[in-house]
């Protein structure tokens, strides 16, 4: 699809290796991102965009309402959004709530701004994605009819915590990798219960729905 595959909150520019001709964006000046970008007002044209990338950046937005009504307006049609973010299982919400040192909060309204988040980028609540995607999946597609869930996947139940994620300390030694990463095949029945990490996918549909109208 033409158009340009715009990450936002690319932190450190990992993605480029992925996918070198990307558009790395953040909400502040970074010596990796191309442009600064607030992902609820995006500076793009209407259906100009071919993919909205996310990698741990949900849970930081403060009116994921506003984001998703942006990204209805921004991606052409068969476009699409990629989330990457934590996902609150009864096991990792333990974890995130006792030895994370972000918010985890199953417990707030998953559409409405949440004005702790807005007070600097870097706060956050884990548990947006969680809640707007698998919790309350039937308000958000009723909500945002034109950007279905195409695929979810929850993942991560033991090699991710023990490699201590982005900032902990590592706790698992190298040659234990690849046989962890079997053990959690065999482990993904229950990753409702277990998983620490979620994918979801959102595409946009060929019809022209105002979501302002379809939530009235």
């Amino acid at each position: 699809m033409n158009g340009p595959t715009v990450e936002l909150g690319s932190g450190i520019g990992k993605f480029k290796q992925f996918k070198s001709d990307a558009v790395l964006t953040d909400i502040e000046p970074t010596r990796w991102a191309d442009s600064v970008v607030d992902a609820e007002h995006l500076p793009y044209s209407d259906s100009t965009v071919a993919n909205l990338v996310l990698l741990d950046v949900f849970h930081h937005l403060a009116n994921p309402g506003q984001f998703l009504d942006e990204a209805v307006r921004v991606l052409k049609p068969g476009g699409r959004v990629v989330i990457v973010d934590p996902y609150c299982s009864r096991a990792s919400t333990q974890v995130y709530r006792h030895f994370h040192h972000e918010r985890t909060d199953l417990s707030a309204p998953p559409f409405e701004h949440d004005a702790q988040t807005s007070i600097t980028p870097l706060e956050s609540n884990q548990a947006r994605a969680t809640l707007i995607f698998f919790k309350h999946r039937g308000e958000y597609l009723r909500g945002w009819p034109a950007l279905p869930v195409v695929a979810t996947e929850r993942f991560s139940f033991v090699v991710y915590p023990l490699t201590g994620g982005f900032t902990g300390p590592r706790l698992l030694p190298r040659p234990l990798y690849a046989p962890l990463k079997l053990v959690e095949r065999l482990m993904e029945p229950a990753a409702g219960l277990l998983a620490f990490r979620c994918l979801v996918v959102l595409e946009r549909t060929n019809d022209a729905v105002n979501p302002a109208v379809t939530k009235q």
